[in-house]
């Protein structure tokens, strides 16, 4: 007998469908976002030979400067990556197609927490690559420079504990980063699938609420929390922060989990 909820044949076949429609229906943005540092890089070449006869490349800090650029795109544009879902004639013709909401939910965040971020990190740092390979004015690469920035990191957090007295460790830190960036992806998603117009608008909209929020609840705790910090012997105050940093990461964690269970709510309740 075959489940309602969840088979695997019928995912995998409902998820190259997925793949299929989200290639064909954002195959444009995708390449401008990916090649955003293709784009920069000539735009860049074109005026320093227009204003300082000069070949002169993007140097390192502007292709960074480029990544977090793209990838803040990136996130933001989530919102419009199944926003089709709050269009009664596509919205309505998804439901139709013969797959559970568990495998629509599956597929939706395989291709937004894998898929999506994969592709762009192949992309734009294989560009890059190349650019710093055929152009030595540009520099170093920014997978080289990554990689150099991440043992010297690694190599420099027990140092900083020591210092600080505080147990941290470049994994931890890493771990936080990464789920942040998950909870940014599937709030853009959980948006565009939410808000029938303004998607992207609304999320920002919606972030900046929260931001005055907790920046009044920082201002209000942080001082509290700190002069506690101060009256505690090395030994407390480490295992203060060291606690309050898992905390972090674990409200961050939860965070993240009920947002993708919103997300399933939405697929589940959705009508036309």
């Amino acid at each position: 007998m075959t489940s309602e909820i969840f088979n695997l044949k019928r995912f995998w076949n409902y998820f190259l469908f997925d793949l299929r429609q989200m290639w064909r229906n954002h195959s444009g943005p995708a390449v401008f976002i990916g090649g955003l540092g293709v784009i920069v890089y000539v735009v860049w070449v074109l005026l320093s030979l227009l204003f300082t006869q000069s070949w002169t490349g993007p140097s390192l800090g502007a292709r960074i400067m480029i990544l977090f650029t793209a990838l803040i795109i990136l996130v933001m544009y989530q919102s419009r990556t199944y926003g089709y879902l709050t269009d009664k004639k596509k919205g309505a013709a998804w439901l139709m197609i013969p797959a559970s909401s568990f495998e629509k939910f599956l597929s939706m965040l395989l291709i937004t927490l894998i898929v999506i971020p994969l592709l762009f990190v192949t992309v734009f740092f294989l560009a890059d690559s190349l650019i710093c390979l055929a152009d030595p004015t540009v520099g170093d690469s920014l997978v080289g420079t990554a990689m150099q920035g991440m043992n010297a990191f690694a190599n420099k957090v027990p140092e900083l504990s020591d210092s600080l007295f505080i147990n941290l460790s470049a994994g931890s830190i890493v771990s936080i980063l990464l789920v942040g960036f998950i909870s940014n992806l599937l709030y853009f998603l959980l948006c565009g699938i939410c808000f029938k117009r303004y998607k992207i608008l609304g999320g920002i909209g919606i972030v900046f609420a929260l931001e005055v929020l907790l920046s009044i609840l920082f201002n209000i705790f942080f001082p509290i929390w700190s002069e506690n910090l101060v009256y505690l012997d090395e030994v407390s105050a480490a295992q203060m922060v060291s606690h309050t940093f898992n905390w972090v990461l674990v409200i961050s964690i939860l965070i993240a989990l009920g947002l993708a269970a919103c997300i399933f709510f939405r697929i589940k309740t959705i009508k036309h």
